[in-house]
Order: C-alpha cells, then structure tokens, then sequence
C-alpha cells in the first residue's frame, strides 16, 4: 500500500506540474494584454495630449554686463570695453495653485485611458530687498537691464484649454506659445514692462489656466513658499511625488478627493534642478525635479487583478487535489490521476474565462460569472467521480468558499498577505483535524467502484 501512495503521489505531483503549462500560457495573455492597455494609454496620448507638468512661473531679467579692461599689444596699451550678456532668474516669494479635475474615460477598442480637464489659478509675488546682486564678472561693471518676461513650463501644450490669463502687478499681459528658456521650450511666455531688481519691492501676479491631460498631473514647487490646493470628483487618486499632501488636510471619499501641499524651497531642490535643466542637464522639468504628482488611477485594473488571481491559483489546484486524497483515503473511493488533470484544467479555464469576460463587463460581474460556470462544471462531473450527487454539492460548495475568499485577498490590497496567510493557516488546520485519527499505515486500497458509487464488499 505504501508503493502505492507513493505513486499516486508521484502521479499527482507530475500533473500538478503539468497544469503550470497552461497556467503560464495564461498568465503570458495578461502580460500581452496589459501591454496592449499601456500601448493604448501611449497612442492616445500621442495622438491627444499626454501626462501633464505644469512649473512656474519664472521670472528671466536679461542684462548686458559692459566694463574696460585694459590691454598691451606691441608695448601699446589701450582700453577696450568688454560686453557679456546674461539673464538672471527669479522665483516667486510665495505662490498658490488651487484646481480642480474633472475626470473621464477614452476608449479605443476594448481598452480604456482616463484623461482629465485641470482648471486651475496660481496666486503670488516675487519679492525684490535690493540687497540682491547680479552675477558679474568685475565689481565696478556696468549693468543695462533689458526687457524680462515670466514662463510657465507645460508638459503638453496641446492639453490647453482655452486662452490663459495673466496679470501682473493689476494689468493684464498677453501670453505667447513658448517658454522662451532654453532647453524647456514647451510652455508660455509674456513679455512684461521694464523691471529693476535692484530696488525693493513686490510685485504680485495671477494666473487663470485649464489643461487637458493622460492619467496624472505633476506640479513643481519653485516658489520659496508654495501652496498647493488640488480637489476633483474622481475618488481613486494616488499621490506620489517627493512631496505627500498634509495628513490633516487630505479627504477621500465616493465623491472624490481633496487634498493640500505646503512646500518650502528649503525642503526642496527643486529650484537648482530647474536651473540646472535650463543650463543643460539631461533633464526635463518634472521628470528629474523635486515635484507633486496625483495620478487618477482605476482600482479596478482588470489585468492587474488578473494578475494577481494568477497567483494564488497554485493554492487553488493544491488545495482540490487534497480534498481529493482526503476523500480517497477517508472514503475508500478510487480516482484516476486523469481526472485529477481534467478537474485542474477546469480550474484554470476560470482564470482565462475571467480575463475573456472582465474585458466587457464588470469586474465583479465577470468573476462571479466564471467561477458560478466553474462550479457548476465541477459539481456535475465530480458527482459521478465520487459517487454521489451530494459528495458532488459538498465539493462545490467548498470551491464556492474557495472563490469567494480569493475575491476578498483580490480586492483588499492591503490586507492580502495577511488574509492569505490566514486562508492558509485554516486550510492546513482543516486538514490536520481531517486526518488526525488517520493511521497512515494500516490503510488498504480502495477497492474497485461500482456504478452507484459504493466500494466493493469481497462477497460474490
């Protein structure tokens, strides 16, 4: 009897190996179909507008550095003046971004990208003591100021909405397409009235834009102090960033979201990582700089639960096939390793049913639909394999509980090691309360079935 617990053993463990084939065949469908999703994401993005930045604004005073210098050629000296042109930035003293998102979903064939209208205001002032001084080459060189303008830096200009507002110090200024700062063209600029940054003042402006975009918005904090206020109806949104939205002052809920960053420059590199984009670090404002990010994300990504249901489906093929060495040894009953493979085949159809169906309804929806198919198949066939209709019902009874607890580890994301580990644990426990009183030795084998499911009695 041992030689034959051994093999059916052995029989067991080669079909359970066998299942990963098509298991693995399955998994690879996700991966390609999850790929197909982003590739979605990218050509509409391409085609429309993409994930959004938005930093700024800054202030560029251009000024032309002339002092003489004196030089000897051919012992005869001479002056000559020297002219050097710069442009110094400015970041605002203080600014507030207050916005708000209206979300929506494109699609494009089976696959869907969600996109957004930012409309949204800025609010603040550069702040000039007259104690700060330009950068130049001599001391006693003289400084002629030109004409400054303020950019806004945009991820995808293409997303804007309508014509955006300026004012500076109370007037209205026309913005143009560009940045105008070399390297970062993508964005607006204005050209302002002359300004001289070596008397005290300040000068306070507003700004009054809206923005289309892909999946996520990402705002830079430049200003020495930054207020950010972001609030939308979309209620999934994931916050990511170097920055994180006060404790105290985020809401989620089913009706969306709101949430406040406060952003000091001196909590943040975000400045000299403009600066360096601008000087020609391999670079672009948002990507590499300190910035705060809300991505308005679907907790309901079909293939990322897929995904992870894939995972667990070991548990669900190992977890049957105990029950079924369960119920030869502790009912005498005979099952051959070929409907072991065909009820483990039935198992992992649930997986390709659900990915199939998940694409046009409802998440819930599709896992209810193909687990009840699962069942029912099961329940039908193992009524036969283990001789009787209600051995056939208890057994499908248990893979309904089976389904309904890998719902649950799917949709708590926290919580899902800890509920798997318990799920385990209580598996394990059932089973060595099953077969406590089993003595391992002294089984025989089952003897042949007959038609009605009962074990032959050696009589003739």
């Amino acid at each position: 009897m041992q030689k034959s617990l051994v093999f059916k053993a052995a029989s067991i463990a080669v079909i359970f190996a066998l299942l990963l084939v098509p298991l693995r065949m399955i998994d690879g469908i996700v991966a390609e179909r999850a790929a197909r999703q982003q590739a979605v994401v990218q050509e509409l993005a391409s085609s429309s507008y993409g994930k959004q930045t938005l930093a700024g604004p800054v202030l560029s005073v251009p000024y032309v550095e002339q002092f003489d210098e004196e030089i000897t050629e051919n012992r005869v000296r001479r002056t000559e003046t020297r002219t050097v042109e710069r442009v110094a930035r400015f970041f605002p003293a203080t600014n507030a971004f207050d916005g708000t998102a209206v979300v929506d979903v494109k699609t494009r064939g089976l696959f869907k990208a969600r996109v957004f209208e930012w409309r949204g205001s800025a609010r603040g002032e550069f702040a000039f003591d007259g104690a700060r001084h330009l950068p130049r080459t001599r001391a006693d060189s003289r400084i002629v100021l030109g004409a400054p303008t303020i950019s806004i830096v945009l991820g995808d200009p293409r997303g804007l909405v309508g014509a955006p507002e300026l004012v500076w110090a109370g007037q209205p200024i026309r913005l143009e397409r560009g940045s105008g700062l070399p390297r970062l063209a993508s964005g607006l600029h204005a050209k302002l009235p002359v300004l001289d940054p070596f008397t005290a003042q300040r000068i306070g402006y507003s700004l009054d834009l809206g923005l289309h975009g892909t999946e996520s918005l990402s705002l830079v904090p430049l200003a020495d102090a930054e207020e950010i206020h972001l609030t939308s109806s979309w209620p999934h949104p994931s916050f990511g960033g170097q920055f994180l939205p006060r404790p105290e002052s985020q809401r989620r809920g089913s009706d969306g979201f709101d949430a406040r960053w406060s952003v000091s420059a001196l909590a943040s590199q975000a400045q000299a990582q403009f600066l360096a984009a601008i000087d020609g670090a391999e670079c672009r404002a948002g990507s590499c700089t300190d910035r705060i990010d809300v991505r308005f994300v679907d907790p309901i990504d079909i293939y990322a639960l897929s995904d992870r249901a894939l995972k667990y489906a070991f548990l669900f093929v190992g977890f049957t096939f105990g029950c079924f060495v369960l119920f030869e040894v502790l009912k005498a009953l005979r099952i051959h390793p070929a409907q072991y493979f065909l009820v483990g085949l039935a198992l992992a159809t649930f997986f390709l049913l659900l990915i199939g169906l998940s694409e046009h309804i409802a998440f819930w929806m599709a896992y209810v639909a193909a687990s009840a198919a699962c069942v029912a198949l099961l329940a039908f066939y193992l009524s036969a394999v283990l001789g009787g209709v209600r051995r056939g019902l208890s057994f499908a009874t248990m893979l309904t509980a089976l389904y309904a607890a890998l719902y649950v580890l799917l949709t708590a994301e926290d919580a899902a090691l800890l509920l798997g580990s318990i799920l385990v644990f209580a598996l394990v426990a059932v089973a060595l309360v099953t077969t406590r009183r089993v003595d391992w030795y002294s089984l025989r084998a089952p003897g042949p079935r007959y038609e009605d499911g009962g074990a032959a009695s050696g009589k003739t």
